[in-house]
């Protein structure tokens, strides 16, 4: 366990070697639980390290809606580098936990060796829309089925949890079942930061929005998306196309959680995080790899 701001959260440590990889879970609200048996094959060639954001799986539990701040858990992700010792690490966040890296990395200047910016947004305000738009896409009037029924304080009709069923498997994960363990999960934290659902925002996220200060992120980014995930490729171009140094890569056939997909959409989703952390490595250390072509060559 470790201390931050508010209580402790719990913490894994697999395989060893290597650069370092941390694991930021997505939510708000959800636990760490579904990137375990994806993850585990990096961790034969580098260490990995996830945590249970507080308030959810086997961290300590949030009580009061105050703590749930994104300033908070920006302190949280600070304390955990901190409290582990991870100097230069590979940051892996998914969606609310891609947020959580891009603003920490253009906020508070970390030294990492990467960020794997994974279906994660910029913009909720922007980020609503095109959900919406999505689900207008849809056949079924989804869009009515789900939002309009929120608006009009019908979610009580069986047909409402159909529609998001349709939504989720089309636009979250589309070859695969996700069960989630409710007793893992905080509904407080997603209500009090989300709101509805992600294509109604209401609550502490409603108009979070860094756009704007994607400039200033000093950390090789890998931005990487779905075919069809719900935080459309556009958007990912756009945050790609302000970070100084980023790549932008848009898996075929996956929606918004590559590494739940059913093989080979799984692997190839892990395949594509591991060829971008050799490759950085690699560019960073020229000058180590140029002495040891001359070591080697005969005088």
């Amino acid at each position: 366990m470790i201390s931050v701001p508010g209580g402790e959260v719990w913490y894994r440590r697999m395989g060893g070697g290597g650069v370092p990889l941390l694991l930021i879970h997505g939510g708000p609200g959800y636990p760490s639980d579904p990137l375990f048996e994806a993850f585990e094959p990096v961790a034969r060639e580098r260490e990995v390290i996830w945590y249970d954001q507080l308030g959810v799986g086997r961290s300590d539990p949030i009580e009061d809606p105050a703590l749930l701040t994104v300033s908070r858990f920006l302190d949280e992700l600070g304390a955990v580098i901190e409290d582990l010792g991870l100097a230069c690490p590979h940051v892996y966040g998914h969606s609310w936990g891609a947020m959580l890296g891009l603003q920490f990395a253009a906020q508070r200047a970390p030294e990492w060796t990467s960020l794997i910016c994974a279906n994660g947004l910029a913009s909720v305000p922007r980020f609503e829309n095109e959900v919406r738009d999505l689900l207008a896409k849809l056949p079924g009037n989804v869009l009515d089925r789900t939002y309009g029924r929120e608006l009009s304080g019908e979610t009580n009709d069986p047909d409402y949890r159909v529609a998001q069923e349709e939504y989720l498997r089309a636009c979250i994960v589309r070859t695969a079942t996700v069960h989630l363990d409710p007793d893992r999960m905080s509904l407080m934290t997603f209500r009090t930061m989300i709101g509805h659902a992600d294509y109604h925002v209401t609550g502490v996220l409603h108009d979070w929005d860094i756009f704007d200060e994607l400039e200033r992120i000093r950390v090789p980014t890998l931005v990487l998306g779905g075919e069809f995930d719900e935080c459309v490729p556009a958007h990912l171009a756009d945050i790609a196309s302000r970070i100084p140094d980023s790549d932008h890569v848009t898996q075929s056939g996956a929606a918004h959680m590559g590494y739940l997909e059913h093989e080979p959409l799984r692997h190839e989703y892990i395949s594509i995080i591991q060829d971008y952390m050799l490759r950085i490595e690699e560019r960073a250390q020229p000058n180590a790899t140029n002495l040891r072509g001359q070591l080697s060559m005969p005088r």
